[in-house]
């Protein structure tokens, strides 16, 4: 049985599209190693095959680094997925490693991935559920939910919290008003503006559940699975929500959809000015600032249109 080593990418969003290429190396079962940050965990606990998961940040101490070697460094891994880059993976004993490799076109990391193994498609991300991400979804929210994904890791990629809620109210007055509207975060990060949008919407008496602090990755995307819609910037959730399957719809700024959109059958990126309009801006405070709630909604509806609504 073949050893296998998965070094995640800290960035959460990133770990999210790598799991394609995790998929693949599993497709003929395998033992599974996985080195990730510690918000990324709830992703790979369920990946079949697992035997360790180490939690190790981008920039941990030494110390902590050479101890996980160490430990890494006792199996000859027959196969290592190396989107973390750095010297771990370089240091360990691998008959074959894979990277991603700088490439002469611009495309999707999921057809980087696909490259990067030798696939003949792209190598759309795979989530594994456990049912106690199940039993923690629909403790959270029963029924089909309307999910708003307002976080992220940079400010700059951050759509205002208020047209979120915008959005929220009409779809929820419309043709969602079957669904609840939840409001989730990534991590510790995204609690405030979950809260606030939340408490917007639940001023308005329109019903919202704040589950930013409430639910983690996995059991997110067990709840994005039954979801009608997911509206969200760039981050893991979305990443998350395509994944699984939900109509997604992605608000971009200074981030390149065309390398890092979420993949899947059901999903929308828009933007309201170009990469070059941004990279030209002294400051990228306002990247989001030209995308209207009058055009999210619009694409929110084409996007339910296009797959039917659920």
């Amino acid at each position: 049985m073949a050893s296998i080593l998965f070094l995640a990418p800290e960035d959460l969003g990133e770990a999210v599209l790598a799991t394609g290429a995790l998929a693949h190396a599993l497709q003929n079962g395998g033992r599974l190693v996985v080195v990730c940050a510690g918000q990324a965990r709830p992703v790979f606990r369920a990946a079949p095959g697992l035997v360790a998961l180490h939690e190790l940040a981008r920039r941990a101490p030494w110390g902590r680094l050479w101890r996980t070697q160490r430990q890494l460094a006792r199996t000859r891994f027959d196969i290592a997925i190396d989107a973390r880059g750095g010297w771990l993976g370089k240091s360990l004993p691998i008959a074959r490693r894979v990277t991603l490799k700088p490439g002469a076109l611009l495309r999707h990391r999921a057809e980087d991935w696909a490259e990067a193994f030798g696939a003949a498609r792209a190598l759309a991300p795979k989530l594994w559920i456990d049912p106690a991400a199940r039993a923690a979804a629909d403790a959270a929210a029963a029924g089909p939910v309307i999910a708003l994904a307002p976080g992220g890791a940079d400010e700059a990629k951050r759509w205002p919290r208020e047209r979120f809620a915008a959005v929220a109210r009409r779809l929820a007055s419309g043709p969602l008003a079957h669904a609840q509207i939840v409001v989730l975060g990534a991590a510790a990060r995204d609690a405030e503006i979950t809260r606030a949008i939340a408490q917007s919407l639940d001023a308005d008496g329109v019903p919202a559940r704040d589950l930013g602090a409430g639910l983690d990755l996995l059991a997110s995307a067990a709840l994005l699975e039954r979801a009608a819609l997911c509206l969200g910037n760039d981050n893991a959730l979305t990443q998350i929500a395509a994944a699984v399957g939900a109509p997604t719809l992605t608000l971009f700024g200074p981030t390149d959809e065309r390398v890092r959109s979420p993949f899947g059958p059901r999903t929308h990126a828009m933007r309201g000015r170009s990469l070059e309009e941004i990279a030209a801006e002294p400051s990228r405070a306002g990247a989001m600032e030209a995308i209207g709630i009058d055009a999210v909604e619009a694409a929110a509806l084409d996007l339910l249109r296009a797959g039917g609504l659920r």
